[in-house]
């Protein structure tokens, strides 16, 4: 399978988890259904009517997500202003102009991301953009104001194999139900399982929700699995 693999990193980045209301949570790590948003951005898919979730649904992208450095997580303040009726009245404070809510965020962010997309003219683009260092629209990490700077890899071909029953060292996020029994080896490693959105249809409605495997420290983890992808010096899983 011919594979774009490129870094997306930023100072900050929230992800908000969908049962979270008033004190917003992030993810750990960027959702599947996010880099979808990013690999729009790039080649210049519009959000009107979820047009970069319909193409890229439609062209069957792939992708695997691996993590460049440690998952660090801080809350901040946000002072957040009434704009109801689409403008904002500046009122007295009594009266409530604003409110301050307390973000949760990721800080020093960095991803590896390994991405196929089987319709070749919008890979190719895709290819050219990122080698290019471009992007259509300003790429960023799950809010507007979270600004994400993207780096081309390399352009390799992964070949899919099953791990027969032996323990490899695998640098993406696994979904867990990859992961054959007693197939996790625990030495030196931080895991984290957390439930992600893995698929959305063309009106942004999930379908599908999986638990992920993380390695919050961005080593490699060493596992038994029913599927994977190699090139020779990387294995990584697609979601």
């Amino acid at each position: 399978m011919k594979t774009l693999v490129f870094d997306i990193s930023g100072d900050y980045a929230h992800f908000r988890k969908y049962y979270t209301t008033s004190s917003p949570i992030s993810f750990s790590i960027i959702p599947p259904t996010a880099v979808l948003g990013v690999i729009g951005a790039i080649i210049g898919l519009p959000k009107k009517d979820n047009q970069y979730l319909k193409v890229l649904n439609n062209a069957k992208t792939s992708m695997a997500i691996g993590i460049n450095k440690p998952v660090k997580k801080i809350r901040l303040g946000i002072n957040l202003i009434n704009t109801k009726n689409d403008y904002w009245v500046p009122k007295r404070r009594k009266e409530g102009a604003r409110t301050q809510i307390r973000y949760e965020y990721i800080k020093d962010v960095s991803y590896r991301l390994y991405v196929n997309i089987q319709e070749r003219d919008l890979f190719n683009n895709l290819i050219d953009m990122v080698q290019a260092h471009k992007s259509f629209y300003t790429v960023s990490l799950g809010l507007s104001e979270l600004l994400a700077d993207i780096k081309f890899i390399a352009v390799k071909e992964f070949h899919e194999k099953n791990s027969n029953s032996e323990f490899l060292q695998i640098n993406s996020i696994v979904p867990v139900t990859l992961i054959k029994e007693d197939g996790i080896r625990i030495g030196g490693n931080f895991f984290l399982k957390e439930r992600f959105p893995t698929t959305m249809d063309n009106n942004r409605i999930v379908n599908k929700y999986e638990e992920l495997l993380i390695e919050m420290n961005g080593k490699p983890m060493e596992l038994k699995l029913n599927k994977l992808w190699e090139n020779g010096t990387e294995r990584i899983v697609f979601i």
